[in-house]
């Protein structure tokens, strides 16, 4: 699966990246001069390429006030030359492990990264100078950076330390299988592992890699076929699973942020690398870089797009700083694991994994005496305490009995005949109407019976209705959406990725997901349909909330992202499908958990 951003049927070809990085990358490239291609295929001439790209890039870094210096260590195979931002701090430290394709990249070329890393959390932060492949084959690097990661964590004074551990492309892949290397003691005190568009497939056979794969956006899956080939030349294809933390026992892995990029051939790395981690019960957050290539980060603090997105990094660490350190959170399945630790500067930012949704299910507020007034007789008609044809008493005996004014009734009648529950007839009275007039898909009339406890066979009925109206809806967006339609589902699939599911912003953000699909119809009837369904949902997501653990049949943001998919390509005939199969999934879900809701 890939999240893709297709453009050309815009007309715009394949002008997808960020405007800023795109003007910056080109100022930096015209610096190098026509000489100098990325993509060699020649190790010397690419390791200078890289070389001499970020020292154009480093001459512009704004000064940040991070003293840094070169350190040998000694390590059982040798010696290698690390570099130290922040040497003076000693209770949070960032392991940085730097990409290159295990071939190319040094201290140097991400001394930008590593920096701005130091400066925005104030870490000391310990970039390692691991040997380069092929002088330097699997299993070196790892063995070398997992002698490093034991060093620093035994070597830790006090007791509330935090380390944290960091990589990006080839150097994820690295500190990964380094973590994977530790005791599961040593493993235990690492707070969390940044994976930054890691390097997790060398089969390289993900549909990312066809997509993304041609170049046009730097790295290519030529290029990074010639990577894997170099960095582990010995081994077959049979044993190329040793190369991966996907083929791995995770289930005791620090918590991770996995960050992919949209236009990037390694997107599906990231996403295979998530699913493993969530699969395995790891407290697992999912960030998705839109408009974004791979080895961006070059540009962080010098371009507004890369820098912002980059935030989600200092926010990840930040947030589990908070967090006790004998703490892990574990969760009953895949979807238990999007966690709220990277979330924005919102509500759920701070990880509260009780946060209510702040918007309730109805319309009418129960503020005021006559909307109280609505709801009390509302659930007791639908909960059949009031029966078909019954006739309420007169407004002053109701009045007086329900403790409220005359006015105050009267509103709440007025509330409950627009919404089809009661009738008012001239000399008869009030009566209530039958079931078949109420106005099922009012939004305090679903919600008025979600909270009398809806039957299986009415969830079923709902269900039914969206099951016939938003794969329909998906197909129209696929074929009318604009890049506004299309930005505004990112955004809401990013919180939804970056918020726990027992958070008020996971239940905003499917809401908004699914609010943005139906505004992307671009039909008014369709649209009109929103509060019905926006209420619906929010339920099922409270029922879900309301549980102790959660049993999803899959995992909801990554159904949610084939949906995104399909939409953003245009792909008319997947769009449809993968809405209804969210769909289906989501009534599994919502049965299950309102039948564990009644066991309760």
């Amino acid at each position: 699966m890939a999240l893709l951003l297709d453009r050309r049927p815009d007309g715009r070809g394949d002008g997808i990246i960020a405007t800023d990085l795109a003007l910056k990358t080109s100022e930096v490239k015209a610096l190098l001069g026509p000489d100098e291609v990325e993509g060699s295929f020649d190790i010397a001439k690419a390791r200078s390429w890289l070389d001499n790209f970020a020292q154009k890039i480093n001459a512009q870094a704004p000064a940040d006030g991070v003293r840094s210096h070169d350190e040998t260590v000694r390590l059982q195979g040798g010696s290698i030359v690390n570099r130290i931002y922040n040497a003076q701090v000693e209770d949070l430290v960032v392991l940085f492990v730097h990409g290159g394709g295990w071939v190319i990249g040094s201290l140097d070329s991400h001394d930008v990264l590593a920096r701005w890393i130091a400066a925005q959390t104030g870490a000391k932060v310990i970039s390692i100078g691991y040997g380069l492949a092929p002088e330097h084959p699997f299993p070196q690097a790892i063995e070398q950076c997992s002698e490093v990661f034991r060093a620093t964590i035994d070597g830790l004074r006090a007791s509330q330390a935090r380390v944290f551990v960091a990589g990006d492309s080839a150097g994820a892949n690295i500190a990964a299988m380094s973590l994977l290397r530790l005791e599961p003691a040593q493993r235990r005190k690492v707070a969390g592992f940044a994976s930054i568009y890691g390097a997790y497939s060398p089969e390289m056979n993900l549909s990312s890699h066809r997509l993304y794969g041609d170049g046009r956006y730097g790295l290519s899956e030529a290029q990074m076929r010639w990577f894997w080939n170099l960095y582990a030349p010995h081994l077959s294809a049979s044993d190329r699973e040793k190369l991966t933390p996907i083929s791995a026992d995770l289930a005791d892995f620090p918590p991770t942020l996995c960050i992919g990029a949209e236009c990037d051939l390694l997107l599906d790395d990231t996403l295979a690398f998530y699913s493993r981690l969530a699969g395995s019960s790891v407290d697992v957050t999912l960030s998705l870089w839109p408009n974004l290539p791979h080895g961006c980060l070059h540009f962080v603090g010098l371009v507004e797009s890369v820098t912002q997105a980059a935030g989600s990094i200092v926010q990840f660490i930040e947030n589990r700083i908070r967090i006790p350190q004998t703490t892990r959170p574990k969760g009953d399945g895949p979807g238990a694991q999007i966690s709220a630790r990277a979330g924005g500067r919102s509500a759920e930012a701070g990880g509260d994994r009780n946060l209510i949704d702040v918007e309730p299910l109805f319309v009418t507020s129960r503020s005021r005496s006559h909307g109280s007034l609505a709801h009390t007789i509302a659930t007791a008609i639908i909960k059949g305490e009031m029966s078909p044809g019954e006739l309420l008493p007169n407004e002053e005996k109701a009045s007086a009995s329900f403790g409220v004014s005359r006015s105050a009734y009267r509103e709440a009648m007025r509330t409950l005949a627009a919404k089809g529950l009661v009738v008012a007839l001239p000399k008869v009275g009030t009566r209530i109407a039958p079931r078949s007039a109420w106005q099922l898909l009012d939004p305090d009339v679903l919600g008025w019976h979600f909270e009398a406890e809806p039957s299986e066979p009415f969830v079923r009925d709902l269900f039914e209705l969206r099951n016939a109206v938003q794969p329909t809806a998906a197909i129209l967006a696929a074929q009318r959406r604009d890049d506004s339609d299309v930005s505004n589902l990112a955004d809401a699939l990013a919180r939804m990725a970056r918020s726990g599911p027992n958070s008020g912003g996971w239940l905003n953000a499917i809401v908004s997901f699914h609010k943005g699909v139906l505004s992307a119809t671009k039909n008014e009837a369709i649209a009109s349909l929103t509060p019905a369904i926006s209420a619906s949902i929010r339920w099922s997501m409270k029922l879900q909330m309301s549980l102790p653990s959660l049993k999803l049949v899959r995992d909801p943001v990554a159904d949610h992202a084939r949906v995104f998919e399909t939409i953003a390509a245009q792909n008319t005939r997947e769009a449809g499908h993968a809405m209804a199969s969210l769909i289906d999934a989501a009534l599994v879900d919502t049965l299950e958990n309102l039948r564990r809701f009644r066991q309760a």
